[in-house]
């Protein structure tokens, strides 16, 4: 499926390329996006990833008109690490058209509802009735059931599995393969460990990891 949700005349870069950088550097070109530049501080300018140049940092991006400008954030997502976040927040803010990018090798169901920068990455599974944020990525392989509500800059890892009717709050980050099962709500903020199987509702702000998951006290044993 592919998901052209901008206005192709205007040119695109990509804010950031690093690892989830050039995972969606692959799915624009795969979609049929021509990226025009990499704004990426860390990166030389002039040094060209996968064949397209690096043009500058934060700075080249204040240079740019938002309303003659797209943009898709390629900067990652790490527990308690809030930039992407707020790259997206202040592209927003400034006007520039912000865009979604669908590998087509995705399988998305046509009764969805997507917000603004929505990534799906390549083989993943989006089935009836999902409801997705704002700034959500839901990457590689990851499998989202029906009837399930992602807010806002949610991060599902690769291969992780959502289960029917699961609400996952703003800010949440599901790490890699971890399963959530049906009808599980959870909080804001959370964190779910990498293969962790969840099978009740996680309290805002918490991590958890395990089977079935628990958070962890700072000795490293799980809550009662």
């Amino acid at each position: 499926m592919i998901r052209l949700s901008f206005n192709a005349a205007k040119p695109v870069y990509l804010l950031g390329c690093g690892g989830h950088g050039r995972v969606v550097l692959d799915a624009l070109r795969a979609a049929g996006i021509t990226v025009h530049g990499i704004i990426d501080g860390a990166l030389p300018r002039g040094e060209r990833v996968e064949g397209v140049a690096v043009v500058g940092a934060d700075d080249y991006l204040a240079q740019l008109d938002p309303r003659a400008t797209a943009v898709c954030i390629g900067v990652g997502v790490m527990p308690g690490k809030p930039r992407r976040a707020q790259l997206f927040a202040s592209c927003a803010n400034e006007g520039f058209q912000l865009i979604d990018v669908i590998h087509p090798s995705a399988i998305i169901s046509p009764r969805h509802t997507f917000g603004v920068g929505v990534q799906v990455l390549a083989g993943a599974v989006v089935q009836p009735a999902v409801s997705v944020g704002d700034n959500v990525i839901i990457n590689t392989r990851a499998s989202i059931d029906h009837d399930c509500i992602l807010e806002n800059d949610v991060m599902i890892g690769p291969g992780a599995i959502v289960c029917g009717e699961v609400r996952i709050g703003a800010g949440a980050y599901v790490g890699a393969g971890a399963v959530i099962l049906p009808g599980v709500q959870i909080g804001r903020d959370a964190t779910i460990g990498a293969g962790s199987i969840v099978t009740r509702d996680i309290v805002q702000g918490t991590t958890v990891t395990g089977n079935p998951a628990a958070a962890r006290t700072s000795g490293g044993q799980p809550h009662a």
